[in-house]
């Protein structure tokens, strides 16, 4: 990042690249979480639910992209080593139920994780609001694709 860059980040910056390093971590979980449970699934209504899975793995992908511009932008390096993600994570992770036709849960699981995503980054996006405006814009977009995701997801755990 260049000079003029670093001198408006007035928060800590080791404190912004934790915070940075924690919602990069969950978002490449979910993508995980999320593609391996369109892979796993059966039954009715399955291939609807995996086809959505499939498009929001590629989202929070997209969002673990952003964070990881982020994170390097400030200096710091994401995640390098895979098995570090589950230590560095907020939301953890969720495998697949293993009954493939359980869709209630897959559901459960998903408006889960997106809830704690909503919750984090609503946290972030205040905590950012005066001391870093770049980080606070990634947070406040990222909580509003969270926000349509979970309301999507509702609709589905209506439907059954």
């Amino acid at each position: 990042m260049g000079k003029k860059g670093r001198e408006i980040v007035k928060a800590d910056l080791r404190e912004v690249l934790d915070d940075l390093t924690k919602a990069y971590a969950d978002e490449w979980l979910a993508h995980y979480q999320y593609w391996l449970t369109a892979k796993w699934i059966r039954g009715i209504d399955a291939d609807t639910l995996a086809k959505v899975l499939e498009e929001q793995s590629m989202d929070e992908l997209g969002h673990a992209g952003k964070l990881a511009d982020r994170i390097l932008q400030l200096g710091g390096e994401p995640v390098m080593n895979p098995s570090q993600l589950l230590v560095k994570c907020g939301c953890g992770y969720k495998e697949p139920p293993k009954e493939q036709t359980d869709l209630r849960q897959v559901i459960q699981d998903v408006l889960d994780a997106e809830g704690c995503a909503i919750t984090f980054y609503s946290r972030m996006a205040e905590k950012y609001r005066a001391t870093d405006l770049v980080t606070h814009e990634i947070f406040e977009d990222l909580l509003k694709d969270e926000v349509s995701d979970e309301e999507q997801w509702e609709k589905f755990l209506a439907k059954l």
